[in-house]
């Protein structure tokens, strides 16, 4: 499957480095060989996913009306999503949104009834599961790109998006108040795909220690 570079992940890693934009567009040109995942990586990974079902787990005991798509297998979970949404589930799990070349998958969405959309008396906002104590500036970029997709795909853009940290704690983020700066940087990588990236070299940051 050819990489998709309209995404959170891509997002983020332009935003850490614009260099890793260019590794990886040219991984098999140049024949880069990517750092082997580390047993602690493994471990945080596998913690995060116990998190994530963690959650889940309440949420079924909040709602009645809930739809799991990420265990789903052989489907296109690009229109069981939709379909979710359009039929008023309560609770929306690992589904995917897309619009034009952008494409997401997120963690949860949650009904919200106090919003109305295109799609009834109700809309949805995003919830994404961090284990960890505190929310990053890449955590607000992924989730703003969640946003902008299910702002297209329920008409509306919502209020608010919310980050569960470690032990529970869950972080209201309003979107108001970073939306702008997000489109910007959003245009700016798109600009810089179709411009910029042939030309970037490597140069010290923060990103890593090289």
């Amino acid at each position: 499957m050819p990489k998709n570079f309209y995404s959170p992940t891509m997002l983020k890693k332009y935003l850490a480095c614009k260099h890793i934009i260019f590794n990886e567009l040219n991984e098999e040109k140049l024949k880069l060989k990517r750092v082997k995942i580390t047993k602690r990586d493994s471990i945080r990974f596998e913690k995060g996913n116990i998190h994530e079902e963690e959650y889940f787990k309440s949420l079924k005991k909040k709602y009645s009306k809930v739809k799991n798509i990420k265990n789903l297998k052989n489907v296109n979970k690009f229109k069981e999503t939709l379909d979710a949404m359009k039929n008023g589930f309560e609770v929306i799990y690992g589904g995917w949104l897309g619009s034009d070349k952008w494409i997401g998958e997120f963690d949860f969405l949650e009904i919200n009834k106090n919003l109305k959309s295109n799609l009834g008396n109700y809309s949805y906002e995003i919830i994404d599961t961090k284990n960890r104590s505190k929310v990053k500036g890449e955590d607000i970029y992924q989730c703003s790109t969640y946003n902008d997709l299910l702002e297209k795909a329920q008409g509306v853009l919502p209020e608010n998006f919310y980050i569960l940290l470690k032990n529970n704690k869950k972080e209201k983020v309003i979107l108001n108040k970073i939306n702008e700066v997000f489109k910007s940087h959003k245009t700016n990588y798109e600009k810089f795909l179709k411009n910029g990236v042939k030309g970037t070299k490597a140069e010290k940051c923060s990103a890593c220690s090289f």
